[in-house]
């Protein structure tokens, strides 16, 4: 395997950085090399923020990449600043109330903010969306697990992250 890259974007306030951090700790816990870095602006809370995980079973060569292999926007601010930048995916996740998805390369939709909400879990979003990384494969769900775990709110992590897998097995 070569390396392998995951943009996540989306706003300010969303847990865009947690969520490409919890990445990349669940994927070093799988035994991968792992860098993760966040692009966002002074205006961070409801300004674009861009965080991506490059791994790889060697060490990754280079922590940037201008084409990802998977590209999760939860946020219309966050696939439009990838854009202005010039970035491409090929494939993306998108929470359909917030981002209209159309055009290439946007292949699955899921109501994200509003399960989060209806779940009891707002705020919990970003765990949702990792949940369906994990429950479509892309991730392993239990060493996001062991990674959600620890640490202030894992409830109810945990429980965002079970909806998200649920999700993603029970539609498309």
């Amino acid at each position: 395997m070569g390396e392998k890259s995951i943009l996540v974007a989306g706003i300010g306030g969303q847990g865009v950085v947690f969520a490409a951090t919890t990445l990349a700790k669940a994927l070093f816990l799988q035994d991968f090399h792992v860098a993760q870095l966040q692009s966002y602006g002074a205006e961070v809370r409801g300004g674009a923020v861009l965080a991506w995980v490059i791994y790889s079973e060697s060490p990754v060569t280079c922590p940037f990449t201008d084409t990802y292999d998977l590209a999760l926007f939860l946020h219309k601010a966050g696939l439009e600043e990838a854009r202005r930048k010039g970035l491409q995916w090929r494939q993306a996740i998108v929470d359909e109330d917030l981002v209209r998805p159309t055009g290439p390369h946007i292949f699955k939709a899921y109501p994200i903010h509003r399960l989060a909400r209806e779940a009891g879990l707002e705020g919990r979003e970003n765990i949702v969306a990792i949940g369906i990384l994990a429950g479509l494969g892309h991730v392993d769900p239990k060493a996001l697990e062991e990674v959600l775990s620890t640490g202030r709110g894992n409830a109810n992590n945990l429980k965002a992250l079970e909806l998200g897998m649920r999700v993603a097995s029970h539609r498309f």
